[in-house]
């Protein structure tokens, strides 16, 4: 059976920073990041901004699991889930996304986060 992390596209490579593009009196915490693994979307899942879901993937770590950070657009902020991570990029995902961090849940395994994006499909 096809795993949803099969379709997934990377945007960011591990060590790439993304300008947001924010003036600096914009009221946003967080004006960019750059991310401590591959970051990108998975196809045929969407997120609560609409767009295709937001993913990390590590390298060939044992950590799964979502952050979900504020967006002034969105009632209860967006789920960003990563797979495969190390701690180490875990950490970082943590220190990047902290002025807008409000959640972080860690997932026991690949089939708790299948289990968690399934209603995400489209």
């Amino acid at each position: 059976m096809e795993s949803p992390l099969d379709t997934f596209r990377i945007e960011k490579h591990k060590g790439e920073r993304k300008d947001f593009g924010l003036a600096s009196d914009d009221p946003y915490p967080l004006k960019g990041v750059t991310y401590p693994s591959d970051y990108g979307d998975i196809e045929s899942f969407i997120g609560e901004d609409g767009a295709n879901l937001d993913f990390f993937i590590g390298d060939n770590g044992d950590k799964y699991g979502y952050i979900r950070v504020y967006r002034p657009e969105l009632k209860h902020g967006e789920r960003k889930f990563y797979a495969l991570l190390s701690d180490e990029q875990v950490q970082g995902i943590k220190t990047e996304f902290a002025p807008v961090l409000i959640e972080y849940v860690v997932l026991v395994s690949h089939k708790d986060l299948i289990l968690a994006i399934e209603p995400q499909k489209f």
